[in-house]
């Protein structure tokens, strides 16, 4: 699912970062990178979000969130996956 239709409060991994690459680098060193996992703390007005990496507070715009992806964790351990 796309990062900006994720639950709050569930745990989320993140799955694919399809940023400009002029926008790549500044997300993985918040964090945002594949295989990454965060709660989304908070919609945000105009559809951006808040996510909670690491014990960091990061802030994703609502265009940035419609181009990440994310599973949610819970659903990898319902299915049998390893958490």
């Amino acid at each position: 699912m796309r990062l900006c239709d994720c639950p709050i409060r569930e745990e989320i991994r993140l799955t694919s970062v399809g940023l400009p690459e002029r926008n790549i680098l500044r997300m993985q060193e918040l964090g945002v990178r594949p295989g990454a996992q965060a709660v989304v703390t908070q919609h945000a007005g105009f559809g951006g979000v808040v996510l909670n990496i690491a014990g960091s507070r990061v802030a994703v715009d609502h265009r940035s969130a419609t181009l990440i992806d994310a599973d949610l964790v819970s659903a990898h351990v319902e299915a049998g996956g390893a958490r």
